[in-house]
């Protein structure tokens, strides 16, 4: 009570969006998981682009250092980052993180390989005969979770780009992804053949929230998710993430030496 009691005083005396008087600098790690965060994009990535304002509302800058994503949680867990950008909502991690307000809100699909995956799928019971492809150390929604632990047809792969190229060449069969991503890999990184060679079926896996990890047990912890809490309903309020929105669908948020080109989705 003590602590909530401090954390709302401590709100009502932050200034307001300004990097000449930010009182609080915080240190953030994020993985490289284009187009939603990435360091050598615009903004460090849409996801990156909203929690650096969100926090700049209240007073508060961010320095964003990128790592694979186990290191980053293993390294946030530790104390050594303030927060972790950023993860999809999922009950398990409870008990290790604070989960903020939702960042967003995305649809999670499954990729198939086009000779070998099925055209449609109502359970995943279904898939049980065929090869997935998972990313070590992702939690994608508690009943895939479940499903990944007690299911012995499971491939995990250190990145997102080595399932792709996997579900390509046929050594798994299906493969659970973000679909604005999954697509903006296809598209940047593989060729027009290597792209037919994969679809996503319907229907989505489902929609997930978004939201920036704060490490449980640190000193400051709920301090930072009430300060990201106030500054991401500011943003709202502003209009802000609705055009953050609309800047990824335009293809904003890009590696800069590499772009693709939005209108073909």
């Amino acid at each position: 009570m003590r602590l909530l009691i401090i954390t709302t005083f401590l709100l009502a005396l932050v200034p307001l969006q300004s990097f000449g008087h930010a009182w609080m600098k915080l240190k953030i790690a994020t993985a490289e998981y284009a187009p939603y965060t990435s360091t050598d994009m615009q903004h460090d990535g849409y996801i990156n682009h909203i929690i650096a304002d969100a926090f700049l509302e209240t007073g508060v800058v961010v320095e964003f250092v990128s790592l694979p994503w186990d290191e980053a949680l293993e390294a946030t867990l530790r104390g050594e980052y303030d927060a972790l950008s950023y993860g999809n909502f999922v009950r398990v991690r409870e008990k290790s993180f604070y989960h903020s307000n939702p960042i967003s809100a995305e649809s999670l699909v499954f990729y198939v390989n086009t000779e070998k995956g099925p055209d449609s799928w109502t359970s995943l019971d279904e898939l049980t005969s065929l090869k997935m492809g998972v990313t070590e150390g992702y939690l994608y929604t508690d009943e895939l979770a479940a499903y990944i632990d007690k299911n012995k047809n499971i491939v995990k792969n250190d990145s997102d780009m080595a399932n792709l190229e996997s579900l390509i060449n046929g050594d798994i069969d299906i493969f659970p992804i973000d679909e604005l991503t999954g697509w903006y890999l296809l598209q940047r990184e593989f060729t027009d053949a290597e792209r037919r060679a994969v679809v996503p079926v319907k229907p989505f896996i489902s929609t997930v929230t978004t939201h920036l990890l704060v490490p449980k047990g640190e000193e400051d912890s709920q301090l930072i998710l009430s300060l990201f809490n106030k500054g991401l309903e500011e943003l709202t309020l502003e209009g802000k993430l609705t055009r953050f929105k609309r800047l990824l669908r335009e293809g904003y948020y890009q590696h800069p030496e590499k772009k693709v080109n939005y209108d073909r989705r």
